[in-house]
């Protein structure tokens, strides 16, 4: 009960920080505004209708900047944030330990990662009949965990939240350009394939051309492989910077 009350305890304080923080709840909204927005534009480029890669493209573009500019700096800015007011400290000297720390620093962004997910699938114009529930929330739950756990690494590292935005910027750059790009170029293709934003865009363009999206071995791997990295990788830092109590 002990160690429940800890973790709830981190994600109430997380959950205020968030809600507070004007600019971190702004960043699903713009990200299902700029959908809308693009997917006007597009219609009214290609009259009205929109062609499976432009569906494509939409969809792929809203997944991919909410997972990463969402989803790292929700996180990481929080964190950084935390620091700043020396909460994390406090945290420290009440024995919270790194993984109740991980847990209850993700819960909210994690659920509010995915509803956004779900809310942009809806409004891209892709038929459902085209989309497999299933899949799609694996792999989109799977890639908004990577986030905000790349989040979480980020806001460690942060000296303060203007230095955490300095810091997500590249790993904004290479998770979400690459694959995006990935249709331009064969080497940039074969290099989105062991991104994890890089498999929520051959799942965007499976559902969107039809052909369907069937998570492979090769996929389970890249997600489960990057899931487990980073986390442990948060431990560590986490550890190292004094936070973990023995």
């Amino acid at each position: 009960m002990g160690n429940f009350n800890k973790l709830a305890a981190v994600a109430q304080i997380k959950w205020i920080c968030i809600t507070k923080n004007t600019a971190i709840m702004l960043g699903p909204v713009l990200t299902i505004g700029m959908v809308v927005c693009f997917k006007i534009l597009y219609g009214i480029n290609s009259g009205g209708e929109l062609s499976p890669m432009l569906i494509s493209l939409l969809l792929n573009m809203g997944i991919s900047i909410n997972i990463c500019c969402d989803g790292f700096m929700m996180v990481g800015t929080a964190i950084a944030e935390e620091k700043e007011k020396h909460t994390l400290r406090v945290l420290m000297t009440s024995s919270v330990s790194g993984m109740q720390y991980f847990i209850g620093s993700i819960v909210f962004p994690f659920i509010l990662t995915i509803i956004t997910n779900f809310i942009i699938l809806e409004i891209s114009g892709l038929s459902m009949q085209q989309v497999s529930i299933p899949a799609f929330l694996a792999v989109s739950a799977i890639a908004s965990l990577i986030s905000c756990v790349i989040g979480m690494i980020v806001g460690i590292c942060a000296k303060n939240q203007m230095n955490a935005s300095m810091i997500a910027s590249p790993l904004i750059m290479v998770f979400m350009l690459i694959p995006m790009l990935g249709g331009l170029s064969d080497g940039l293709h074969k290099l989105s394939g062991f991104l994890f934003t890089g498999i929520v865009a051959e799942m965007a363009a499976g559902f969107a051309n039809g052909t369907g999206y069937a998570i492979t071995p090769m996929d389970i791997a890249v997600l489960s492989g990057e899931l487990i990295i980073s986390v442990l990788i948060f431990l560590m830092l986490y550890k190292g910077n004094g936070y973990e109590r023995d």
